[in-house]
């Protein structure tokens, strides 16, 4: 226990230090906190296990040895086997290098020797058949060319005669004669070339000129000689118009042919685009398919022509006389080479991969990666690994020195680089250097954990005996008043050492003796009461505050129950600050009442005038909190107030022990403070004539005024007591600002101000418009969130099922046909999407995502339009709409699956949930569909019935054929609101397929036609759905039956919540049924009603709670989705018909007076129509903050 002593002792300043005098300077207060914490953290260092030195010099010792000796063996084993696998590596690559180097150079002289005897296989040709050149035709050109190309991998071949000016008209006249050469070779070519795999020739004749193509790409006669038309080639090219094509006319063919001209041997060219005529000669189909062996499937280079890939052209004389170099240059044959055809075949199949990266002398540069048989192309660009590069080998493909500058600028000279990649390098790298040296690093620390083992479970246990301590330290500082505190501490200290010196005396047989006694358990058995003394102590001079929240009771009624903590939590925890603040001792809460206390644990004389500076501060804190939190919480949340008393005198506190022991407050004071708040007024203190004395003493008169009537509070007869006003209301008005009162956003609405919005006392007409306009403003905000959070569940659904907004065009034509309404609409049954475990494990919570802003704004916006839509009626407003959606929005919020089953899984969970609510919980769509339901279902009520509207014989009633005349005009209103194009984009993400589009406009559709409990056809059908669908009747169709009971479950819900009042605290059913008697008594006053409600309300609330509400809130128990609301709903219903029975006539009598008072002075107004859907003009302005 000394320990425990020691750690609580620490904290005694900081909690003695919130009841010593000192300034009120906020900055003092959290200065004094912060020194208080250093204290107690350097106190708490004297906790530690103080271990001798020299012992902890020889463990750290030890233990850098023992560490030591192990890092050293592991990185050295490491190192031996690591370098073991890099060596093996560079050998293994160096083998592989050696091949491709081989295999290459073999290829390159391999074509360079075809094309040797290819061009002196020409010159033989004509000789042999006595003919000169350039009127030369080559008999069977594509066996002897095919061949060449095969064995070279030359994609093409091309024979080109070189004809000066003079031979130009016979050469064209000769190549129209002799031009079925082409026939010929197309006849031979076999099906096995690979580059002919799906030609399909076009069968025109050759040009019969000599033709170029000028800038704009237009072929024209060639001009300048020497020409050097295209003739025989091989494959036979797929466009006849390739040949006589004057191939001189590429600068690249002037620049080979007079480099020929002086080297009397082939060259190559750079790389080069040669699509354009490449296209020409050979079917590019067939090229695309001879090039995908070279591509990786997943490069987005595959899109691109195959003629990107890299390819130049290898050019090589035709000499006049055969084997004489010497003799005239008489013609070229062209080849078009591929260089990824050079990489194939080069490495064993299975023998990994390298890069390969072709360079030529005109600074271009490719890379492949050679994988076994197969090369693929990576790109332009040398994009090999460059932590490689130490193990680059070369190729060199004639890149000769010492040739004439004329030369070496017009040619291109090659070379391949090649190095290895990681995929390659993997395969030599294992885990066994990695297994080795944490094996014997293991077997080190295996041994130094072992010897530390002990003092390891020492130090543990002390580090759980010091934060016990600390932990009971606090919670104990949080029940008690620091002088408490230690008063048990040492009275606790104190009998340990007693026990400690009996059991230092006795022997064990003494011990024996002692628990064996009979005298002694008899001793036992009588001492009923504790040992010590109890600590309680009298404060003579103390103030007491009782606060309490005015309306919470009814409030409360009306919302979960996570909600109604949030309110408490919120508002609470406000005010505990303000008490740290002012040095304000708190007693404890009960309830919805805050109890606080000043003038102890500590006395201090200013205890009253401290006390009424808190009650003002937590007084304008409630109603900045309020204001704030009915965006949260839901309507009628800144009608919320505080109720508050205070009294001065003595009191008794001390510690009550016993289980869970507390700090407690005993005395007539506390009684008087009660009553004090028990017997005041909402949004005042009262405070008693001891408190206003003090305060009078204090200096303080000012802030008290006398209340006009006398009090007699239960047990204390009459009392004199005054309202405190501190400060005169300033302090209220410097944190009451116009934007803690509208939240975040405002809206100005063409909007009369009913007499209930106005707050109870102001005067101000001004005032009234501007608390009425920002309540409007409030519930928009509440509406919006709630909306939010629903579309954000409807986009996470979306995007579990993989759909992307705006997928599909929605035709959003909802046109009816000639006298059909709203009402043909209606379904008998809505199909709900079915359950997929899949999505609900993909689904994403709501605030996780994030919605377009512009939906966000238009969905404001839409709320603020339907709100400027309604009427100024004293029931069928928007604020009645917002209490509606707040009813739905609970009871989905409330939805449960069966309480006696037990869930293994989450998904088991999910899909029994889906199931026992007939899917309404898996689809975010429904919920938003409903709750919006809520919010529209009275837009544009004029105030009277559908029977009233009728017997006038209104246009709208004519409209919609007399039947649910109200209803189907809100859903018209404010559907025809939707698809304005204003808010496109929230319409986009409510629903993105038609399929969507129809479901939510059913469901709006059946939910607001539900709330017409007037029509009998209506009524009679939903009962009769009703009955089917939750009858022990057989079906054929269980989909059909669930379906069923889905919308009549949504049906019932909307119904439930249009009349949520009667189902809530006595207090909102009263608010709510006298608004509605003051809407049916305007319309009886306007000539628009026959009878005056007073006659026939009291008997009319008993039938309708007889026949319609509690009947219906059965319905809600006996569907068994809604849980524990439908019992709540179900007993507030039954309580306030027995109310109603009780005290409804004199209500009535109430009633009848306050709008006596109101209506009989006013003129009667002509009756006001419908606003039919298709003319509304509404002016709303909107502003966004």
């Amino acid at each position: 226990m000394n320990v425990a002593k020691n750690t609580l002792r620490p904290l005694t300043r900081f909690f003695e230090s919130g009841v010593e005098e000192c300034s009120d300077s906020s900055d003092s207060a959290f200065q004094v906190f912060e020194d208080e914490q250093l204290y107690e953290k350097d106190s708490g260092s004297k906790f530690a296990t103080r271990e001798d030195r020299r012992v902890i010099v020889w463990r750290s010792l030890v233990l850098l040895m023992l560490l030591g000796a192990g890092a050293t063996t592991s990185v050295f084993t490491y190192y031996v086997l690591n370098n073991e696998q890099d060596e093996d590596f560079e050998v293994s690559y160096g083998l592989l290098v050696l091949n491709v180097e081989e295999a290459g150079a073999a290829s390159v002289t391999k074509t360079q020797r075809v094309f040797q005897a290819l061009s002196e296989s020409i010159t033989a040709a004509a000789i042999t058949n006595n003919e000169t050149f350039p009127f030369v035709t080559i008999p069977g050109f594509e066996l002897h060319a095919g061949y060449a190309r095969r064995v070279s991998g030359i994609e093409m071949i091309s024979f080109t005669p070189i004809v000066q000016d003079y031979e130009l008209d016979d050469w064209t006249k000769y190549a129209s004669e002799h031009q079925g050469w082409l026939q010929e070779s197309r006849e031979m070519v076999t099906h096995g070339d690979e580059l002919l795999l799906m030609t399909s020739y076009k069968q025109e004749v050759i040009s019969p000129i000599v033709y170029q193509f000028d800038d704009s790409l237009s072929p024209v006669p060639a001009t300048t000689a020497p020409f050097a038309p295209i003739w025989q080639t091989s494959p036979p090219p797929f466009d006849a118009g390739f040949i006589n094509y004057n191939i001189m006319a590429e600068f690249f063919v002037q620049r080979m042919y007079q480099v020929a001209q002086e080297t009397r041997t082939g060259w190559l060219t750079e790389v080069m685009d040669l699509s354009q005529l490449g296209m020409i000669a050979i079917n590019n189909a067939d090229h695309e398919t001879f090039h995908q062996r070279f591509r990786n499937p997943n490069d987005p280079m595959n899109a691109s022509s195959a003629f990107l890939d890299p390819h130049c052209v290898y050019s090589y004389p035709v000499f006049e006389k055969l084997a004489d170099t010497n003799s005239p240059l008489v013609g070229l044959i062209l080849g078009l080479l591929p260089w990824d055809y050079y990489l194939l075949n080069l490495l064993p199949d299975g023998a990994g991969a390298i890069y390969a990266v072709l360079e030529n002398s005109r600074n271009q540069s490719f890379t492949y990666i050679m994988n076994g048989t197969s090369a693929i192309y990576l790109g332009p660009g040398d994009q090999h690994d460059q932590k490689y590069d130490y193990m680059m080998r070369q190729l060199d493909f004639a890149w000769p020195s010492g040739l004439p500058e004329s030369v070496g600028s017009q040619v291109a000279f090659y070379r391949y680089r090649f190095y290895p990649t990681g995929e390659l390098s993997d395969r030599y790298r294992t885990s066994l250097p990695v297994v080795m040296a944490v094996v014997v690093a293991a077997i080190f620390l295996a041994v130094a954990l072992t010897f530390f083992m002990y003092d390891r479970f020492v130090r543990s246990r002390n580090v759980k005996v010091v934060n016990a301590a600390v932990r009971s330290n606090r919670i104990v500082s949080s029940l008690f008043p620091s002088n408490v505190r230690d008063r048990l501490l040492a009275e606790q200290e104190e009998n340990e050492k007693i026990e400690a010196e009996q059991q230092g005396t006795q022997t064990r047989l003494k011990k024996f003796l002692a628990t064996d006694s009979p005298t002694s358990r008899d001793m036992e058995t009588e001492n009923i009461m504790f040992k010590t003394q109890p600590i309680a102590d009298l404060f003579p001079e103390t103030t007491i505050m009782f606060a309490d929240i005015a309306g919470f009771t009814a409030w409360s009624s009306a919302r979960e129950p996570s909600q109604v903590f949030t309110l408490l939590e919120t508002v609470f925890k406000a005010f505990d600050e303000i008490a740290k603040r002012r040095r304000v001792f708190k007693v404890e809460t009960v309830g919805d009442c805050y109890v606080a206390a000043t003038g102890l644990p500590e006395p201090r004389q200013d205890h009253a005038v401290a006390m009424a500076r808190f009650a003002k501060d937590c007084m304008t804190k409630m109603q900045v909190l309020t204001r704030k939190l009915e965006v949260h919480l839901g309507p009628d949340t800144a009608d919320l107030s505080m109720r508050m008393g205070i009294h001065s005198g003595p009191v008794t506190a001390g510690v009550l022990r016993g289980e869970r022991s507390r700090f407690q407050l005993f005395g007539d004071t506390m009684n008087t403070a009660s009553r004090m708040e028990s017997t005041g007024m909402r949004d005042k203190i009262q405070v008693s004539q001891e408190t206003a004395d003090y305060l009078v003493a204090a200096g303080k008169k000012s802030w008290i005024t006398p209340r006009e009537d006398i009090v007699t509070p239960k047990g204390k007869g009459e009392m004199r007591t005054y309202w405190l006003e501190v400060g005169k209301g300033k302090e209220a008005a410097t944190e009451l600002t116009p934007n803690t009162r509208s939240s975040t956003r405002s809206i100005s609405v063409e909007l009369s101000v009913s007499s209930d919005d106005v707050t109870e006392g102001d005067d101000d007409e001004e005032e009234g418009q501007f608390s009425a306009s920002a309540k409007i403003a409030r519930l928009i905000d509440w509406n919006v969130d709630v909306l939010l959070r629903l579309l954000k569940a409807i986009v996470a659904h979306r995007q579990a099922h993989g759909q992307v907004k705006g997928e599909t065009r929605v035709v959003e034509d909802f046109s009816r046909g000639v006298g059909k309404t709203i009402l043909d609409e209606v379904e008998e049954r809505i199909a709900l999407p079915e359950f997929d475990p899949s999505v609900a494990k993909r689904q994403l919570p709501p605030e996780q995502i994030e919605l377009d802003s512009s939906a966000q704004t238009q969905l404001y916006e839409y709320v603020a339009a339907i709100a400027a839509m309604y009427r100024d009626n004293p029931f069928h407003n928007f604020e009645h709409a917002s209490h509606v959606a707040m009813s739905v929005s609970k009871l989905l919020a409330r939805i449960i699956a069966p309480p006696d089953l037990d869930f293994q899984s989450s998904d088991a969970k999910n899909r029994c949930l889906h199931d026992h609510t007939y899917g309404i919980t898996s689809d975010p769509l429904t919920q938003f569909a409903c709750v919006l339901s809520a919010l529209i279902h009275d837009v544009d009520h004029t105030g009277v019935p559908n029977t009233q509207l009728v017997k006038e014989n209104a246009a709208i009633a004519k409209y919609y054929k007399g039947r649910s005349v109200a209803e189907q005009n809100s859903v018209d209103v404010a559907w025809d609101l939707l698809l304005e194009n204003t808010y496109k984009t929230l319409r986009r993400t409510i629903y993105t397929t038609n399929e969507e589009m129809q479901r939510f406009r059913k469901l709006v559709v059946n939910s607001v036609m539900a709330t017409d409990i007037m029509d009998k056809e209506l009524k009679d059908k939903r009962n009769a759905r009703w009955d089917l669908a939750f009858s022990e009747k057989a079906t054929d169709d269980p989909l059909a039956t669930v379906q069923r009971k889905a919308t009549i479950v949504i049906e019932h819900l909307i119904q439930a919540s249009d009349v949520a009042h009667t189902m809530q605290h006595w207090h909102i059913y009263q608010k709510w049924n006298g608004r509605l008697f003051e809407e049916m008594y305007k319309a009886y006053k306007e000539g628009r009603a026959e009878k005056n409600p007073a006659e026939f309300w009291y008997k009319g609330e008993i039938g309708f709670f007889d026949f319609y509400i509690i009947p219906l809130a059965k319905k809600l128990k006996d569907c068994g989705v809604f849980g524990v609301s439908s019992d709540e709903y179900l007993n507030y219903a039954e309580h306030n018909r027995k109310e109603w029975e009780a005290r409804g006539l004199q209500v009535v009598g109430e009633l009848v007076e306050r709008v006596k008072n109101t209506y009989d002075v006013q003129e009667s107004t002509p009756p006001s129509t419908l606003r039919s859907p298709h003319d509304m003009e509404v002016t709303i302005t909107t502003v966004i903050s």
